[in-house]
């Protein structure tokens, strides 16, 4: 169906080699459940789950990359594996107005918390970047004895896609990339100057209320219990993991690695005309940059296409990944 392209052994290595230099700092936990919630513990997997009941179902599993990630686990137990990734600042909950459209579809769907982000360990380690994430990503996948998967990023989680697409392509079944961005030097998830808000912030204090609504302005109607919860929660995170969170989006850089990414890995691209962060030029750069892709785009829908049409969105990622 898809032509093979094969990268220089050598670039591949070095690749591997910076993936997995993922820093180890000085790990904090946001829940204090985290120790005694964790991947021993026998656990009943949902079809489906209230934003009120979310929380609970967080789970926890220490990483060889040195951290403890959080993540939400639903569906199926012998359902094919499915890996949801949230985007910038936000955590699982971010998958949760849709986690129960592919469980009702026999899949089993994992949810993690990016480093830095919801309740997994947020090292002081300067920036987060799409490399560490990939690298995360990897682990968390032997630590659940998952080989290969089919793979949803959002925002900052596609870059991430993007970056495990071409460490690791033997572990992509399908790949979907919502609402994401051309990955090159002068690009980033949102803007880059988030970072001076970030750095003036005080060890205790978080973003303000308006920068917050502002933060979380979507086009269309969105679930407004869901919404309130994901802004809190976003809101929560401490300075520490706002300062390595947005440094980390100013480090992206794949344009000189797209000639050698893998082509054969079926790949579905996802953009909604009213997305204010990452625009039609973006997504003409990387559809150009990986050329055997499928790319559908919304008329009047933003940034967040998981929460303004769940049930479209939920449609058309099914009908890509079991074609």
């Amino acid at each position: 169906m898809k032509s093979n392209g094969k990268r220089p052994a050598a670039l591949l290595l070095a690749l591997l080699m910076a993936l997995s230099l993922a820093a180890c700092g000085n790990n904090t936990n946001d829940t204090p459940s985290s120790a005694e919630n964790n991947s021993s513990t026998t656990y009943e997997l949902q079809m489906e789950i209230s934003q009120e009941d979310w929380d609970a179902n967080r789970q926890y599993i220490e990483l060889d990359t040195g951290i403890t990630m959080s993540y939400v686990e639903m569906g199926d137990p012998d359902g094919p594996d499915l890996i949801l990734q949230h985007g910038m600042t936000d955590n699982s909950r971010s998958w949760s107005l849709v986690a129960s459209y592919f469980t009702e579809a026999g899949y089993h769907v994992y949810m993690p918390d990016l480093r830095g982000h919801g309740y997994s360990d947020k090292p002081d380690t300067g920036m987060y970047t799409i490399n560490d994430y990939a690298s995360d990503l990897a682990a968390f996948m032997d630590a659940k004895g998952i080989e290969s998967a089919d793979l949803v990023g959002h925002s900052l989680g596609s870059m991430t896609m993007q970056a495990f697409m071409f460490a690791y392509p033997e572990r992509c079944e399908h790949v979907v990339l919502v609402s994401s961005n051309y990955c090159a030097a002068d690009g980033a998830d949102g803007d880059v100057s988030m970072y001076d808000m970030a750095v003036n912030l005080g060890p205790d204090d978080h973003p303000d209320d308006a920068f917050m609504a502002g933060w979380y302005t979507n086009p269309n109607p969105v679930d407004e219990d869901f919404l309130s919860r994901e802004m809190a929660e976003s809101q929560q995170l401490d300075a520490t993991a706002w300062r390595c969170i947005t440094a980390g989006s100013g480090a992206v850089n794949l344009a000189p690695l797209y000639p050698y990414f893998d082509n054969s890995i079926p790949v579905l691209i996802l953009h909604g005309t009213l997305d204010t962060f990452f625009g039609a030029e973006a997504q003409q750069q990387l559809c150009q940059a990986l050329p055997h892709t499928e790319y559908i785009e919304y008329d009047g829908v933003g940034h967040n296409i998981q929460w303004e049409i769940p049930e479209e969105f939920s449609t058309d990622v099914l009908e890509f990944i079991a074609a």
